[in-house]
């Protein structure tokens, strides 16, 4: 009867699947463990007390049941909650083994010793019956403890990986805050209309800077709007000189999108800078996005100054790309999205695939 005990535990202890009890773990693990120690006394109690009344008989066997549950409790107690986290925890895996099995003989020699009219049948009961008590404690202390370290590993990456985030993203910030005003600045010997809507430009980028960009992810839209502001102040400062072609959505899917923030904006800072705009004769730069099955596309494709001074090469991925690549896989993994870039000749080609 309790080997078949110790079964169903293990049987119910496996039953709770990973998935099944992953939520549950988050926050009422110790409510379930608590219901397992529950389940086993309740069923070990009934046996113990069936046991001593078929084989001793009213009324020594409600005592002799209590002083054994008493015993066995706290066994139990000793195991779970002082062998299990001093040793087994701490991988001292040799003193575990020692004290348990110190424990086991000790209390098993004097309960042989000391309870009356003990036969062979109850010599295997007293036996048996810590085993599975030091077995079950062992276990469902083992699970506590496992459980309680997953937790707090996951924890832990949860909070690295906020602070990675706001690593990154404080990386970002300054650069474009920093060349937006010198824009502000170059534009100031402009007619007042031009300065209002380069003021109405700084005043988009600097919300988006200040609170946009303290979200994890913002929608599609804002993120283009901050490249067409960018771009107006580009084309306030060169009297609108600038072959850039915007080929952007309208369409509402780009509200319901969301992406982190800076993403593709830092990509087309790194193709104003590349391609030297406005400083180099013939400088140019197309953008495009769309969304189709395979998810969200957004490529830059540009010219690039001073190729010398460049390194064309496969492994020129330009300021900022590296930067980009950790914050999508912190976002969504490496397995969900594709930053690729390459050169031909003095063109510069970059595009960003996010599954959705």
């Amino acid at each position: 009867m309790l080997i078949n005990i110790l079964v169903l535990l293990v049987i119910l202890r496996l039953s709770f699947e990973k998935r099944i009890i992953e939520s549950i773990l988050r926050k009422q693990w110790q409510f379930l463990l608590t219901v397992q120690h529950v389940l086993f006394w309740l069923c070990f109690s009934f046996v113990t007390v069936y046991f001593y009344t078929y084989f001793v008989g009213f009324p020594n066997s409600l005592f002799r049941a209590g002083i054994a549950l008493l015993i066995n409790a706290a066994i139990y107690y000793l195991v779970f909650n002082y062998f299990v986290p001093a040793f087994y925890v701490t991988k001292k895996y040799a003193l575990y083994i020692f004290y348990t099995m110190l424990v086991f003989v000790l209390v098993s020699l004097l309960r042989i010793l000391t309870e009356p009219g003990i036969d062979g049948f109850s010599f295997i009961f007293i036996y048996t019956s810590q085993v599975v008590v030091i077995l079950t404690a062992s276990l469902l202390g083992i699970s506590k403890h496992k459980f309680i370290i997953e937790n707090d590993i996951k924890a832990l990456e949860i909070v690295k990986k906020e602070a990675d985030l706001n690593l990154i993203k404080s990386k970002i910030n300054p650069h474009f805050l920093l060349n937006t005003l010198n824009n502000i600045y170059a534009a100031g010997n402009h007619t007042e209309d031009l300065q209002s809507q380069s003021v109405l430009n700084l005043s988009q980028l600097l919300q988006y800077t200040i609170y946009e960009t303290a979200h994890q992810r913002i929608s599609f839209a804002t993120e283009l709007q901050m490249i067409k502001s960018l771009t107006g102040l580009y084309q306030l400062k060169y009297d609108h000189q600038l072959d850039i072609q915007l080929d952007l959505p309208t369409s509402d899917w780009i509200e319901d999108v969301e992406i982190p923030p800076t993403v593709c904006f830092t990509l087309y800072e790194n193709a104003l800078k590349y391609a030297a705009i406005g400083h180099v004769p013939g400088a140019w730069i197309r953008v495009n996005a769309n969304l189709d099955d395979k998810g969200l596309h957004f490529s830059l494709i540009n010219s690039i100054a001073h190729p010398e001074q460049v390194r064309i090469n496969d492994d020129y991925k330009g300021i900022g790309i590296a930067t980009i690549r950790q914050l999508l896989n912190l976002e969504f993994g490496p397995e969900k999205y594709s930053l690729t870039t390459s050169i031909e000749k003095e063109t510069h080609l970059a595009t960003l695939i996010i599954q959705l």
